[in-house]
């Protein structure tokens, strides 16, 4: 029997949080919150350090696609969020990855996205309510399209995440409810290393 999209969620989020924990070198702390009314996969914090953490959505696919014009396969997520439940946060951040049943783990590269730019570029279209979208990236080495700055290597996720928790440990404590139903995403927060946030 294949593997259930349920067990697929399970995988990729106890695979995130391993990568984490294991690349960090212990540094990083991975919590799953009871219910996901904010959409929260995981809770993810620097040991010790308390009132500041990252939240984490895990998107998979277990399979690529290919174009006959391209030479590499793509990795493409669909995924959908009623309007209401719409987060743009400079701490919330989306995780992309294929999951290689061959090797059972995640193939290289992986996209730690923040939720901003996914909700901008990631082929928004709003229907009845629902926002539908489209993270569609090369896992080419060579790859040029708009996600090769948020590449990662599997083994490089622990520091990556350390990477964006430092940069907002001066952030101002922003309410993840206050910024739902952002129905304009020409509106994108973005974090600063100042510790403040703007809007562009």
């Amino acid at each position: 029997m294949p593997i259930t999209r349920v067990q697929q969620g399970v995988i990729g989020q106890f695979l995130a949080g391993i990568l984490m924990m294991m690349g960090s070198n212990g540094k990083l702390e991975v919590a799953v919150p009871m219910s996901d009314d904010d959409r929260r996969d995981q809770e993810v914090h620097t040991r010790g350090v308390f009132g500041k953490s990252l939240a984490l959505q895990i998107k998979t696919s277990m399979q690529l696609h290919l174009r006959p014009h391209l030479v590499t396969p793509l990795l493409y997520v669909h995924f959908s969020v009623q309007a209401d439940r719409l987060v743009n946060h400079p701490l919330f951040w989306y995780l992309f990855a294929y999951l290689d049943q061959k090797t059972m783990t995640f193939a290289d590269p992986i996209f730690l996205v923040d939720s901003a730019t996914v909700h901008a570029h990631a082929i928004p279209v709003l229907r009845g309510g629902v926002w539908h979208f489209g993270f569609q990236a090369s896992m080419g080495p060579k790859g040029r399209d708009m996600w090769l700055p948020y590449r990662v290597h599997p083994a490089d996720l622990g520091d990556k995440v350390l990477q964006i928790l430092r940069g907002h440990a001066q952030l101002e404590t922003l309410d993840l409810a206050s910024m739902r139903g952002i129905h304009d995403l020409d509106l994108l927060w973005v974090g600063r290393r100042a510790g403040r946030t703007a809007a562009v």
